[in-house]
C-alpha cells in the first residue's frame, strides 16, 4: 500500500479543489447565491473534505499500480474498488447538510453555506470517479521509470517513520484495545457521565443563541409624556457627555491615542423602535471603531457607560444596548382582557426583574400616553335628556372648535371655526364654567358632569385576540446564561403573578420563543437526515450490527464539541448544534471510508 502519491498524481488529486468550486460558482450563479460571508464559510468549512474522496481513490489507484499492473487497469480497479466506501463518505455528508436547505427562521442564514458544501461535495464526487481515473490512467502520470532522487529519498524516510509508528506503537495499542475491548468500552460511557455532572455544575454552560459583539449601540430614553423639548435636549446632551467622558477614560486607562468611540448622534421625537414618539422621547446612537484585539469589548464599553450615567431619575423608560437580532434574553408576554389588570400585573412583574441583579434594561412595549379627561355624567344631565356623545360635541365645538362656514374666494376655499377666545382656553377649570344646551335650557357643565385626569394609553397592542403588554429585558453580564435566568422566573416569579392576577395569561417571546421553534424544526428536518444516514451505513457494511458500532462512535463527536466549547469558555448553543451534528457526521464518514483499508485486509 502507498503512503504518499507520486508528484504528478498529487496535482490531479489536487486539481479537484478548483475544479469543485468552479462549478459551484456556475451553479450558485444560476441559483441566486452569492459571494458573501455566509458561503465564503462553506467553502472554507469544505475545502479540506473536498480532496478527501480524490486521496482515498488516487492512493488505491497507486497501490494497484505498485502491483505490477498497467495505469489503464490500475485505474480502473483502483477506483472500483472503492466505489462503495467513497459513495458512502460523500453522500452521507451531503445528506447531514441538506436540512439546512430547508430549516427557517434564526437558522436560515445557513442556507447558502449549505447550498455551497453540497454543491461542492457533489462535483468533487464527480471529478473524483470520472475526471481523476481519466487523467492518471497513463504512462506519463505513473511512470516506474522516472527517476525522481531527492522526493524518492524524502518519501522513503516519511513511509519508514510511519511504518515504525503504526507497527510500534499503534498496532500494540490496539491490540490490548481489542483484548480488553469492554473496559475500554466504559471509557465513552464515563466520559458522558462526566459532561452531564459538568453542565450541571455549571462548569460548561449553555444558551440559546450566543451573544454576538456590536459595532453601534443606543441610549434610548423617554420622560412622561408632555415634557418639554428642551427637558429632553439637555437629558441627553448630559448622556452624551457620559459617553465622552468612558471613552477618555479608556484612552487614559489603556495609553491609547486613537477613541474607542468614533461619534455619537443625538436626536429627539423618537425612541424605543418608535414605541414612544413625541418631544419626550430622545435616543443616542454611538458608533464604536473596529474593537478587534483591543483590551476592552462592545459589551465592557456598553456597561462602563451604564456606571457612569448612574440611576437615573424621573425618566419613564431608560436602556443602554444594541439591537440583539436573536431577541432579547428575558421576553414575556403579559395577556389579558382587562386592561387595569394588566397593567398592575405589568408594574409587579417588572419590580420583580429589577429584583435580579443579572438583568438590565427592563422595559415594555406599553407607552404612557397623554393626560386626558375623563367625563362621567351626573344623573341631572340623564335628566335633562343628554348623553355621553351630545356633552362632548359642546365641549369639543367651544375648545377645539367647530366649522361654520365654507367661503369661495377665487380658486381657494376658506374654512371658518368658531370656538372661544383664547383668554378662554387657558386654564382647565374654564371648562367647568361653560354652559351647555339641553333641551330644558343652559346649564353649567359641572352640574352635569363628573370628571379626573388621567394618561390615557397611546395604543393596544394585541396578540392572538387578547390585549398584550410585552415585558424585556437584557443580560447584564453577556456570558450569562439564559436558561437559568429563565428558569427561575418560571419558578419564583410567574407564580405569584398567576396567584395575584388570575386573569392575566402569559406567554415567553424572543430568544426562548425562537429557540423553541428552531428545535423543533430541526428535530423534525435532521431526524429525517439522521435516519437516512444510519440507512447509507448499514447498507454500505451490509450488516446491521456493524452499521450500530459505527453510530456508536457518534456521542464521542458530540463529547469533542462540548469539551472544546468549555476549554475555549464559550457556552454551547443553538448555532452550536451544527458544530456537533457536523463532528458526528464526519465520524461517519471516517469510518465508511476506513472500511475499504478492512475490505483490503
Amino acid at each position: 500500500m502507498a503512503l504518499f502519491l507520486s508528484f504528478r498524481l498529487s496535482l490531479w488529486v489536487a486539481w479537484g479543489i478548483p475544479a469543485s468550486f468552479l462549478g459551484m460558482f456556475i451553479l450558485a450563479n444560476l441559483t441566486g447565491v452569492t459571494i458573501n460571508m455566509i458561503s465564503l464559510f462553506g467553502m472554507i468549512l469544505i475545502i479540506g473534505i473536498l480532496v478527501d474522496d480524490g486521496i482515498v481513490i488516487g492512493e488505491n489507484i497507486y497501490s494497484h499500480f505498485e502491483k505490477g499492473k498497467s495505469p489503464r487497469r490500475a485505474a480502473i480497479d483502483g477506483t472500483l474498488e472503492v466505489v462503495p466506501a467513497v459513495l458512502t463518505s460523500v453522500t452521507t455528508t451531503m445528506v447531514a447538510f441538506s436540512p439546512l436547505l430547508l430549516v427557517t427562521g434564526n437558522m436560515q442564514f445557513l442556507y447558502e453555506m449549505a447550498f455551497v458544501v453540497i454543491a461542492c461535495l457533489g462535483l468533487s464526487l464527480f471529478e473524483s470517479l470520472f475526471v481523476l481515473p481519466s487523467h492518471v490512467g497513463n504512462e506519463i502520470v505513473l511512470n516506474r521509470n522516472r527517476k525522481d532522487h531527492l522526493l524518492n529519498r524524502i518519501r522513503a524516510k516519511l513511509e519508514k517513520g510511519i511504518k515504525y509508528v503504526r507497527d510500534k506503537f499503534y498496532m500494540r495499542a490496539l491490540d490490548k484495545i481489542v483484548e480488553w475491548r469492554w473496559f475500554v468500552l466504559f471509557i465513552p460511557i464515563a466520559l458522558i457521565v462526566i459532561t452531564v455532572g459538568l453542565f450541571q455544575g455549571g462548569f460548561l454552560k449553555s444558551t440559546f443563541f450566543p451573544n454576538v459583539s456590536f459595532d453601534t449601540f443606543n441610549i434610548n430614553m423617554a420622560f412622561k409624556p408632555g415634557t418639554n423639548k428642551e427637558v429632553t435636549i439637555r437629558q441627553l446632551k448630559e448622556f452624551e457627555q457620559a459617553v465622552w467622558d468612558v471613552n477618555a477614560d479608556l484612552m487614559k486607562e489603556f495609553k491609547d491615542t486613537s477613541t474607542y468611540i468614533k461619534y455619537t448622534n443625538v436626536s429627539t421625537g423618537a425612541a424605543f423602535s418608535g414605541q414612544e414618539s413625541g418631544p419626550h422621547a430622545g435616543n443616542i446612537t454611538v458608533t464604536l471603531r473596529d474593537l478587534e484585539g483591543s483590551p476592552v469589548s462592545s459589551f465592557d464599553i456598553t456597561n462602563r457607560v451604564k456606571k457612569k450615567i448612574g440611576d437615573v431619575k424621573n425618566i419613564e423608560k431608560f436602556t443602554i444596548g444594541a439591537f440583539n437580532r436573536w431577541g432579547a434574553a428575558v421576553s414575556i408576554s403579559l395577556l389579558g382582557n382587562d386592561l387595569q389588570e394588566l397593567n398592575q400585573a405589568n408594574e409587579f412583574f417588572q419590580d420583580e426583574l429589577r429584583k435580579m441583579t443579572s438583568l438590565y434594561n427592563v422595559n415594555d412595549n406599553n407607552p404612557l400616553g397623554s393626560r386626558e379627561v375623563r367625563i362621567k355624567l351626573k344623573p341631572k344631565a340623564y335628566f335633562l335628556g343628554m348623553n355621553l356623545s351630545s356633552i362632548t360635541s359642546q365641549i369639543r365645538q367651544g375648545f377645539f372648535g367647530g366649522q361654520a362656514q365654507r367661503l369661495q374666494e377665487g380658486k381657494d376655499e376658506i374654512k371658518v371655526w368658531v370656538r372661544y377666545p383664547k383668554s378662554d382656553r387657558v386654564f382647565i377649570g374654564q371648562m367647568e364654567e361653560m354652559r351647555i344646551r339641553t333641551p330644558q335650557g343652559e346649564f353649567p357643565l359641572s352640574e352635569l358632569i363628573e370628571y379626573d385626569i388621567k394618561r390615557g394609553p397611546v395604543s393596544i397592542q394585541r396578540y392572538n385576540g387578547s390585549r398584550e403588554i410585552r415585558v424585556e429585558a437584557d443580560l447584564l453580564d453577556p456570558n450569562e446564561p439564559v436558561p437559568p435566568i429563565l428558569e427561575y422566573i418560571d419558578n419564583n416569579i410567574l407564580p405569584e403573578l398567576d396567584a395575584r392576577f388570575p386573569g392575566v395569561r402569559y406567554e415567553y417571546q424572543g430568544q426562548q420563543k425562537r429557540a423553541a421553534e428552531d428545535i423543533a424544526e430541526m428535530k423534525l428536518y435532521f431526524s429525517i437526515a439522521f435516519i437516512v444516514i444510519v440507512f447509507i451505513v448499514m447498507i454500505h457494511f451490509r450488516s446491521f450490527t456493524q452499521g450500530i458500532i459505527v453510530l456508536m462512535m457518534i456521542p464521542l463527536g458530540a463529547l469533542g464539541a462540548t469539551w472544546g466549547h468549555g476549554i475555549e469558555g464559550v457556552m454551547v448553543s443553538m448555532l452550536s448544534f451544527g458544530e456537533l451534528w457536523l463532528s458526528q457526521v464526519l465520524l461517519l464518514t471516517m469510518r465508511s471510508s476506513s472500511s475499504r483499508n478492512t475490505t483490503c485486509l
